[in-house]
């Protein structure tokens, strides 16, 4: 299933169900002791040499789960393990408090990766009235060696892999952890670091609301799209960036819906539609230039701490340099004709 949940492992706070419509729902929030018995954490993993069919120890090792000494991956010699409730205790180092704030919590895939995500109300905001963006510091890690914890302030409320690897924010720094034995010494660098992500996050709020009064004309919208996708010589790329283009506008023209009218045709609108294009219909490549096998799941990785996502940092740069030239729409705005942003940038 998309959402990869295993089992009904998995709560969701404040009396919000998940889209997935599984797992607990509680009302409120929870503390960790509560949240890992919650979403069914409540297990540890264990280390172990594996060998070969002959009775001789491999240099690899297992990891396996002690409820049920499930396998769950192999590691090298330095991987060091980190156990479930080693992820509450890091959210609650980060954050500088104890007690009842968990949103979610859950395990995927098996119990290959598992994630937590407290809800932090004071960083929050609203860009206008009624779009509000919360605010979460989200925690995961694997227990098959595939992936580093990570720690990462972000908007997205995480409830299952869809939206654990759509957790982007691309307004503060990410935070990954080797399991090694280093791990336990960088949670002071990861506080400064997560200190600084709350920062620049007010920083991006007076950012979104400043685009939200501006105006994107043909001719701004064209250097963010010459900034954004540069034209090359090559006829394909030609034909690429044409199509990245459209799909964008189209973003932009559809407006999430015109959930937010006020907000039509402007700046906050235009890094609206990147992300979602961004999020939603980009092409996603490996190292080889070779299409992934899984589109969906490789797009949002990407989105989260790939080159998607340094690309919706970027279009938030470019969009506000370019909002510097962009007229204030005032209190009441009538959208420009879209074909003939259309004609323009395409051209």
């Amino acid at each position: 299933m998309a959402h990869e949940i295993w089992g009904d492992r998995v709560f969701v706070g404040r009396g919000i169900p998940a889209w997935h419509k599984l797992g607990k729902v509680i009302q409120g929030v929870a503390t960790w002791e509560e949240a890992i018995k919650l979403a069914g954490l409540d297990w540890s993993v264990e280390k172990q040499s594996l060998y070969d069919g002959c009775g001789s120890k491999v240099p690899a090792w297992g990891i396996f789960r002690d409820i049920d000494n499930a396998f769950l991956g192999v590691v090298g010699d330095k991987y060091r393990t980190i156990q479930n409730e080693d992820a509450f205790a890091w959210v609650d180092a980060l954050i500088g408090q104890e007690g009842a704030h968990y949103d979610s919590a859950g395990a995927l895939n098996g119990g290959q990766t598992i994630f937590c995500a407290a809800y932090l109300p004071s960083a929050g905001y609203e860009v206008v009235p009624g779009d509000h963006h919360q605010a979460y510091l989200m925690f995961t890690t694997s227990h098959d060696g595939s992936e580093s914890a990570q720690a990462k302030l972000t908007t997205v409320r995480i409830v299952c892999n869809n939206t654990l690897n759509a957790a982007i924010t691309g307004t503060g720094e990410r935070i990954a952890v080797r399991h090694t034995k280093a791990a336990e010494s960088k949670l002071t660098l990861a506080k400064s670091l997560m200190d600084n992500s709350i920062r620049t996050t007010e920083g991006l709020r007076d950012k979104m609301r400043l685009l939200a009064k501006r105006k994107v004309t043909r001719e701004s919208a064209t250097a963010i799209f010459d900034k954004l996708f540069p034209a090359l010589p090559e006829t394909q790329n030609a034909a690429i960036r044409n199509r990245n283009i459209a799909e964008v506008l189209q973003c932009f023209d559809f407006n999430d819906g015109n959930q937010f009218p006020e907000v039509r045709g402007t700046a906050y609108n235009m890094v609206n539609a990147v992300t979602e294009w961004t999020d939603k219909a980009r092409g996603t490549r490996n190292a080889k230039g070779e299409q992934y096998h899984d589109t969906d799941k490789s797009r949002i990785l990407s989105a989260m701490f790939g080159s998607g996502d340094r690309l919706k940092q970027k279009a938030v740069e470019v969009i506000y340099q370019e909002a510097a030239a962009m007229p204030s729409i005032g209190s009441v705005y009538h959208s420009i004709p879209s074909n003939a942003v259309h004609r323009l940038c395409l051209s």
